[in-house]
């Protein structure tokens, strides 16, 4: 009886405990997300929180700046070019790997899957160094193409994991009925596998709109894109609302993408398919 009650209140400690810590990864990670909001709304001339009275006057003036206007578009359309690219180069790897056995799927998967083991800095300089030879190093295109390579592996795991969920057996009825192998493939097998595919899309987008690391290699000071203008800023202006306010409109896009992929997507269908 002593024994039962004791483990009864030993679970009801780690439920607790559990919740305890749940909380405080949570506050931890979000504080700092809620004082740069929040602390945009200052009617001062510098940040300080809590805000000494709330106004949008700094939300007003980030539209009358030109070069933050351009910055976040030149953000937004790389981060849609690079999530779109990386998603149908991601599919053909992954049909590549996933449905083939063949000697060189390793080295395919090494080829793909290494962007997001090496150090961002490494990479970024390697991309400086290569684009530039190619004649890409001062271009848009070259930022793109840096994007992209970062971005694929991301979007390949997802990929690639929503395609080891689909019943071979489903593809096998259709080809049996007389289904071409690409009919099959955008009848049957893309759409049960559509969660992965805008999965690995929204994370794409989200890896490749807040990059810096990489970006800053590959920016100049005609094309600058939004996170490596905010971060050139500190520099000079740490404590300017407006930096403030700029940084919440990069936490209000990510969290618009992450509502809008999560209406469509279940995250314990993932975590189910990962393990």
């Amino acid at each position: 009886m002593h024994s039962r009650t004791a483990e009864s209140l030993g679970g009801r400690f780690s439920k607790v405990l559990l919740w305890v810590y749940v909380v405080a990864m949570q506050v931890f990670f979000l504080a700092p997300v809620v004082a740069i909001t929040v602390g945009s709304l200052t009617t001062t001339q510098y940040v300080v929180f809590p805000p000494k009275g709330l106004t949008l006057q700094w939300y007003s003036r980030m539209l009358d700046r030109p070069e933050i206007i351009y910055s976040f578009l030149l953000s937004l359309g790389i981060a849609l070019g690079a999530a779109t690219a990386s998603v149908l180069l991601g599919l053909l790897v992954s049909l590549a790997i996933v449905r083939y056995s063949l000697r060189l799927n390793t080295i395919l998967w090494l080829l793909v899957a290494s962007p997001m083991m090496l150090p961002t800095v490494v990479l970024g300089f390697g991309f400086l160094q290569t684009y530039t030879h190619l004649g890409l190093g001062t271009s848009i295109l070259g930022l793109l193409a840096g994007h992209l390579v970062i971005v694929t592996p991301y979007a390949f795991v997802l990929i690639a994991t929503g395609l080891r969920s689909v019943d071979r057996s489903l593809e096998d009825a259709a080809r049996s009925l007389g289904a071409s192998p690409m009919r099959t493939l955008g009848l049957v097998t893309l759409p049960i596998m559509f969660w992965s595919m805008l999965a690995g899309w929204a994370l794409a987008f989200l890896v490749s709109f807040g990059d810096a690391a990489v970006s800053v290699f590959l920016n100049t000071p005609q094309v600058v894109t939004l996170p490596v203008r905010i971060f050139d800023a500190l520099k000079y202006s740490p404590l300017n609302p407006q930096l403030t306010a700029v940084s919440s409109v990069l936490v209000l896009v990510t969290l618009v993408v992450l509502v809008a992929s999560a209406s469509f997507i279940r995250l314990e269908r993932i975590m189910d398919r990962m393990r």
